[in-house]
């Protein structure tokens, strides 16, 4: 039986500690702050926070977790389907969009038959590619050239004009601005921009739509604090410490890691390490010299509001007149949009726990890029937020500011100083320093035989479902060592 360290338990690093487990090693999880890390929740006058990812996707990714370990998931999760999955304002119109895709291809066909067609399109070129990349990007990480000749990753990529960045593909498909903004945005999610060929970012709505946005009852937070449970019935050990470096040696002739040392001087030693740190600031406690640009980050208000506000669904988007301005700002520009489209969370509505009688628990948040030379984050805070504000303001959404009783804002100073995220970022490595120029940096360090990582840094990707699959990952290839070490 082999021993491992899993450095942070984010929803990467219990994820990591699970599957490890299962695999019969001993693992202690180092924690400095909160479990859960970004997605865990938090409590504040009365109001239960999700300062987090908040539209839950992909819900059958958590269940065969707790099914690997024999466990029945409902005993440990329950969600609740979100119909409509989203409200959007977008000029002087507000569209509640449905959780299914005839319904919403129905939608579309009162202001645009050209774009329903379109969207009825997409939606079926995308179906049969959903069991492609369950067999290929969600099953193991790419890290060598020959890795990317796989047959199935080949045909994803020709389903789509090769020639093509995302934002062609998209104006070539909808004449609309309203699907145009709607569809420009996801990129982001995964650290990218919409001149990139990302053909993936596609899957984003598809699995909105196709197979719906969940609510976790109790917030998004019961997803880590259910994976916590679960490791710890497993048999996963939890120790309270900031980890303040990574020990390395040589063992005949190969770099390793002896384990870690935390901030109060006590030494952990393990066969194998998981950093579930962001991969890039994990290589600058190690002494590497990193040169990647900051990628994209979020900008996020929360706000306990003294009044009920209905107008504000679960998910709504906020989209102004000038998206077209504010995308090319962010993605070509590395800049603060001057008019940003705003998300806005309000769980209150089929969640009465989270936040007290009449009053709103909102959430805002804004793509953005991480920290650079062009941004001064330190002083344009109350700028930004004016921003949005402004934004949501002339959408009819005003918030009187003698009725927020609490601000909590994160910016990427925070995500780096909380949560050691690389320069702000929520997305590792810059567009230009990705694995093979698409994918996430390697689950597995490129120095040290027995060092991995876990995390949005790191394949398969950002976002909570992804998240959960890197730990899994991680936890494999050391299954891979052990295997390879017994021949």
């Amino acid at each position: 039986m082999s021993s491992v360290i899993v450095v942070g338990a984010g929803q990467g690093g219990l994820s990591t500690a699970i599957h490890a487990r299962l695999a019969g090693h001993d693992v202690i999880v180092v924690e400095k702050g909160r479990i859960g890390g970004k997605a865990g929740s938090l409590e504040q006058q009365g109001y239960l926070l999700d300062p987090g990812p908040s539209i839950i996707i992909l819900k059958e990714l958590y269940e065969e977790v707790f099914r690997r370990a024999g466990r029945n998931p409902e005993h440990y999760l329950t969600f609740q389907r979100l119909d409509p999955i989203t409200r959007v304002f977008f000029r002087s119109e507000i569209l509640d969009i449905p959780s299914s895709i005839d319904e919403t291809c129905r939608l579309v066909r009162t202001f645009s038959s050209r774009d329903a067609d379109s969207l009825r399109s997409l939606m079926v070129k995308m179906k049969p590619l959903e069991g492609i990349v369950k067999d290929t990007i969600f099953k193991h990480p790419y890290e060598t050239p020959q890795q990317m000749m796989d047959p199935k990753l080949l045909k994803f990529g020709i389903r789509f004009n090769p020639m093509r960045d995302y934002k062609q593909l998209v104006d070539s498909m909808f004449e609309s601005d309203l699907l145009r903004a709607f569809f420009y945005g996801f990129p982001s999610y995964g650290g990218q921009g919409y001149l990139e060929k990302v053909p993936g970012a596609f899957f984003i709505p598809f699995h909105m739509l196709d197979s719906g946005v969940w609510y976790p009852v109790g917030g998004v937070g019961a997803i880590p604090a259910s994976f916590e449970r679960l490791a710890r019935e497993l048999g996963v050990e939890f120790v309270q410490g900031e980890v303040t470096s990574f020990d390395c040696d040589e063992l005949r002739g190969r770099k390793r890691v002896r384990g870690v040392t935390l901030a109060h001087g006590e030494r952990l030693e393990a066969e194998f390490v998981v950093s579930n740190i962001d991969r890039l600031t994990t290589e600058q406690m190690m002494g590497r010299s990193v040169g990647s640009k900051a990628n994209l980050s979020y900008f996020t208000i929360h706000l306990g509001v003294n009044k009920p506000m209905p107008e504000v669904l679960h998910h709504s988007l906020v989209i102004p007149d000038g998206f077209q301005v504010g995308f090319r700002e962010l993605y070509e520009s590395d800049a603060f949009p001057t008019e940003p489209i705003v998300y806005l969370n309000n769980p209150g509505l089929i969640d009465p726990n989270s936040a007290p009688k009449g009053k709103t628990n909102l959430f805002m948040v804004i793509t953005c890029p991480g920290k650079n030379e062009s941004i001064d984050w330190a002083n344009m805070i109350p700028e930004f937020k004016r921003r949005a504000m402004a934004v949501m303001a002339r959408q009819g959404i005003e918030i009187e500011e003698e009725l927020v009783e609490f601000e909590r804002i994160q910016s990427p100073l925070y995500f780096e100083q909380a949560h050691g995220n690389y320069k702000g970022s929520l997305y590792g490595a810059d567009k230009k320093h990705r694995l093979f120029g698409m994918f996430p940096l390697s689950n597995r360090d490129s120095e040290c035989g027995n060092l991995f990582y876990a995390g949005g840094g790191v394949q398969p990707g950002a976002g909570l479902p992804m998240v959960t699959l890197s730990g899994k990952f991680a936890a494999d290839l050391i299954e891979f060592e052990v295997q390879k070490r017994s021949k």
